[in-house]
């Protein structure tokens, strides 16, 4: 049951290791807990002796600011409540980290973008057309690498100037996909 995940709760990131089935790492530091559903709802959570409910909450509720929104793509995050206080809560593996971050540049920088491949692959589908007007999180295509099928959204506003590839072609990391014209 060992892994590494990234968790993002309300914008702040921590490093997790799952070292056993009793014992995890985070950002470093080593923790015993038990986890155990309920009910279908949540979790109960013991870390380090201190027991906790971690409460499910639908997706449509926000968080205490009211934003619903987080870092990277909100149709992926989870709304959860403990003791009340509710947290936006979305975890990657080393895998979807590494997509996210290889697929296309920041929104603030200038100019067209152009959304690269984050590591070789095929083309198994095309998502969207030239001139089509997009927005943060929209999916362009998708990339089968390793058996598995890894969609690469856009991270800014534009419009699409530009498709490089075609569905079924191999590509290789590093090589252009789709070009975005700035909005």
């Amino acid at each position: 049951m060992a892994g590494k995940f990234t968790a993002t709760i309300d914008g702040n990131s921590f490093k997790i290791v799952l070292l056993s089935d009793q014992k995890v790492e985070i950002d470093g530091n080593a923790h015993r807990y038990n986890l155990a559903e309920l009910n279908g709802r949540g979790f109960s959570l013991i870390l380090d002796g201190k027991s906790y409910i971690v409460e499910t909450l639908p997706s449509s509720e926000a968080c205490q600011d009211g934003d619903t929104s987080s870092e990277g793509d909100p149709r992926h995050s989870l709304p959860l409540s403990i003791k009340g206080t509710r947290y936006l809560v979305s975890v990657d593996d080393e895998h979807s980290l590494l997509v996210k971050s290889l697929s296309a540049k920041p929104d603030s920088e200038k100019g067209p973008q152009v959304v690269r491949a984050p590591m070789p692959g095929l083309i198994s589908r095309i998502e969207v057309q030239v001139g089509e007007e997009i927005v943060p999180g929209s999916g362009l295509l998708v990339l089968e690498a390793m058996k598995m099928e890894n969609e690469i959204r856009s991270l800014k506003h534009g419009t699409i100037q530009t498709i490089h590839v075609e569905k079924g072609r191999v590509v290789e990391k590093g090589e252009p996909l789709i070009t975005i014209a700035e909005r």
